[in-house]
């Protein structure tokens, strides 16, 4: 074990995780001891649902399925990186952090240097707003949007001034070249020789972004006016970094954190401009995405500080698009969501510059209910009270759950369908019309559920690439190169806690659940681990966090220090990942998967192997020859369509083929007897 590894386990040996969570909640003894009981802070919890295991040091909780270790249960909580959440708990037991032994980010700075470098940035970009003649025209910006100078200190606004050396030419002498390039504030230029300040702050207002304890991780950059930047968005953000995700993060958090506790409410916006606005005119409590939808992350957050949100997205068509993406990722989350639809099109800056302050908090408390709003938004599209617009409205509002991750079964479900039986009218078997209904379009998957948004989506990004090419045009190839670089756009994924939400779900795929299966087995049994790398089994899973888990399992065994669940979650940094493994522990042990494998069978090579896992190595293979099955008559039906004669590689195909469906039909057959 390195020493990084050691300093791991010496924290989390001197941390005792019913002492941790007992800081901040009432926790119960069990059982005799054996376990503590406590209300979980991750969701709305009034019946206590986590159980703590003082014997192994791991929590659960029953009802949203979080769990992990001492180090999870702090990145949770406070929303950290795993270094953060080590360093947090180091200085809890008294230790210090070996100097030599920081962790490291993926380029190989250490977070308090990084911290360090965006710090000393934001005052060097807020000392040049406040006495570069070159920021003139950023300052006569800002106060024309209304921004006092008590504002820019509040928020350490800033100022780029465009060279594209300036930020790296002041740091000469205080940061390297890598420190500067780790922070994301400059980056390599195309020709790989030398580097540049970043396109995302480069003659921009900077507008830094804080973590909720007031650390700047990264900027946000305004193109004045009529600049050549502005072309490529008025606004971008830093890349995604080890400190700062625009998917976890809400601009504003640092200025907000208290005042959402004692008003138990946030109002969220869409970007820096508006938040400070808001905050200008005394309205403390708003914090801002950052050209995302609100996700799981950010609810998350804010779940840690209030339970109640009003989103307000400007009245225009985007903007309605963006609340209409963001409502099926919340409504499983339990917090009460309002949304506010500005009119005219107006964003809340040109609101409040029209109507003023007092008009503006009429309108929140006049915010409607996500679920009010929706309705109300597809009773104005359908405009008439017949069947036919009832029909069409119910399949909608059910396509909306459908597609709403982690609500399945859940109580917030029944609310939602009961709700919906009520406002259109439906009463007795006809409700439970719905419910079938609701079944039978989460049968046929969430693409279709969600077709019509995922088509506009892909217009939409059409749109942007024709835009993209249309404004670079006029840029040298230098220009254009380092343009295209920092712009691109990753593809959509689904989050690792949305595929983790799959796996857990009852109604796999064969392929999957056999997959699932393996890692039950080797996790409660962890000597089988030494059959599965003999089979050279983890080379045909296909699923991805299957396929990591168990390639983590082989590695630790390899070094001798695989003894299964324990020792897999220490290796482990991303709390997702110990959040799985507690929860296929937990119903291994429910399954009683110890007692399915103690029925063993002599292998070709004379060894006892559990009955259990043969079968289950034995089902993945044989779904592995289906697969290439399928595959190579795919490739012979294909082949028979071109106008070539069979050569020799065909009639193997073809033999194969064959030879696997006789198999088939042996197997088949012996099964029905």
């Amino acid at each position: 074990m390195d020493k990084w590894s050691e300093f791991k386990e010496e924290v989390r040996a001197r941390t005792d995780l019913i002492a941790l969570i007992g800081e901040t909640r009432t926790v119960t003894p069990r059982r005799g001891g054996r376990e503590y009981i406590t209300l979980c802070p991750f969701h709305e919890d009034h019946d206590p649902s986590m159980t703590i295991d003082p014997s192994r040091q791991t929590y659960r909780c029953w009802v949203c399925q979080e769990g992990g270790d001492c180090f999870s249960y702090v990145q949770k909580l406070e929303g950290l990186q795993f270094p953060a959440a080590l360093e947090q708990l180091a200085n809890r037991a008294g230790l210090e952090m070996p100097k030599n032994q920081q962790k490291k980010t993926t380029k190989g700075t250490d977070r308090n240097t990084l911290l360090e470098v965006l710090a000393w940035a934001s005052r060097k970009f807020h000392e040049c707003l406040l006495t570069d003649p070159a920021a003139e025209a950023a300052r006569d910006y800002l106060l024309d949007r209304g921004f006092c100078e008590e504002i820019w200190s509040d928020y350490e606004l800033g100022f780029h001034p465009g060279p594209w050396e300036w930020l790296m030419k002041s740091a000469k002498g205080h940061f390297s070249i890598k420190q500067l390039e780790d922070a994301r504030l400059i980056s390599q230029r195309p020709n790989g020789q030398s580097y540049s300040d970043s396109m995302t702050i480069l003659n921009r207002i900077m507008f830094p972004i804080r973590n909720e304890r007031g650390q700047v991780i990264a900027f946000g950059g305004r193109a004045l006016p009529g600049s050549k930047n502005e072309k490529f968005g008025k606004y971008q953000n830093s890349s995604d970094s080890y400190l700062f995700n625009k998917s976890k993060q809400l601009y504003g958090i640092d200025h907000a954190r208290e005042s959402m506790r004692d008003r138990k409410e946030v109002i969220v916006v869409e970007g820096y401009t508006d938040c400070i606005s808001l905050h200008q005119v005394g309205i403390p409590n708003v914090v801002a995405t950052m050209g995302t939808a609100l996700t799981h992350e950010h609810v998350a957050l804010i779940k840690r500080f209030c339970q109640n949100v009003i989103l307000i997205f400007d009245g225009d068509k985007a903007g309605q698009n963006a609340a209409n993406k963001a409502l099926p990722r919340l409504l499983s989350h339990e917090i009460e969501l309002k949304l506010l639809a500005l009119p005219e099109g107006m964003d809340p800056p040109e609101y409040l510059d029209k109507y003023g302050v007092q008009e503006f908090q009429n309108l929140l408390q006049n915010a409607q209910e996500a679920w009010d709003f929706k309705l109300q938004q597809l009773a104005g599209e359908h405009n008439s009270n017949s069947a036919y617009a009832s029909e069409k409205i119910t399949e909608e509002m059910l396509a909306l759950i459908a597609v709403a991750p982690g609500l399945q079964g859940t109580k917030r479900e029944d609310l939602l369908l009961n709700r919906l039986a009520n406002q259109v009218g439906l009463r007795g078997s006809q409700e439970q019309k719905l419910r079938s209904d609701l079944a039978k379009l989460r049968a046929k998957g969430p693409q279709v559920a969600s077709s019509q948004h995922n088509k506009s989506h892909s217009q939409q990004n059409n749109t942007d690439v024709d835009f993209f090419h249309q404004q670079t045009n006029d840029l040298s190839g230098e220009e254009f190169d380092q343009v295209f670089q920092e712009t691109s756009r990753d593809v959509p994924q689904v989050s690792l806690r949305e595929q983790i939400d799959q796996l857990l779900k009852p109604n796999l795929n064969r392929k999957t659940a056999l997959e699932r299966d393996l890692l039950e087995i080797i996790i409660m049994m962890p000597e089988c681990i030494t059959t599965v790398i003999q089979r050279e089994t983890i080379t045909i899973i296909r699923n991805k966090i299957v396929l990591e888990l168990l390639s983590q399992c082989a590695e630790q065994n390899q070094r001798g220090e695989y003894i299964g669940a324990d020792s897999l979650m220490s290796e482990l940094e991303e709390p997702e990942l110990k959040r799985f493994i507690m929860a296929i522990t937990t119903e291994a042990e429910q399954k009683k998967i110890t007692d399915k494998l103690q029925e063993t069978l002599q292998d070709s090579e004379g060894n006892r192997i559990p009955f259990y896992l043969n079968q289950v190595i034995d089902q993945l293979n044989w779904e592995q020859r289906e697969s290439q099955h399928r595959t190579t008559t795919r490739n012979v039906a294909i082949s028979n369509h071109e106008p070539t004669s069979v050569d020799e590689r065909m009639r193997q195909m073809l033999q194969d083929a064959a030879q696997f469906h006789q198999q088939r039909v042996t197997r088949n057959t012996a099964s029905s007897q």
